[in-house]
């Protein structure tokens, strides 16, 4: 293949080589974090060289559930807003203790995404 066909290519695939043993438990890996072969390599690759977070679909559940819980209270925030601005009900006390617990969740809400975020980033960086 000359220079100008290489630089004009689109896709890559590296290989590697390992023995059945290897191979085997790898698959177990694979599915057991409910992906493939090809999108296990793309992730690997794609965190290695800084282009993570990638993230499997078990990372993926905490993001899903948190997008449905931030919904929820844009919601509640969206019905009192309204009813504030249309003056109904009049003379709405606020919670203090319950704003507090909601600064709280988020606050944890916020926390967890960002593990998640720096485990998956962190993934494949040597320790000690």
């Amino acid at each position: 293949m000359n220079e100008n066909n290489e630089a004009e290519r689109k896709w890559y695939f590296p290989k590697a080589r390992v023995s059945r043993a290897e191979y085997l438990e790898f698959l177990k890996v694979v599915q057991g974090l409910g992906t493939t072969c090809s999108r296990f390599f793309r992730k690997v690759i794609r965190e290695a060289i800084g282009e993570g977070p990638d993230l499997l679909a078990h990372d993926l559940k905490l993001f899903r559930e948190a997008l449905y819980q931030v919904a929820a209270l844009g919601r509640n925030l969206n019905q009192l807003l309204k009813a504030f601005h249309t003056g109904q009900p009049a003379g709405i006390l606020v919670d203090q203790a319950a704003l507090a617990g909601f600064r709280d969740q988020v606050e944890q809400l916020r926390q967890a995404l960002v593990a998640v975020v720096l485990r998956s980033k962190h993934r494949w960086v040597k320790h000690g």
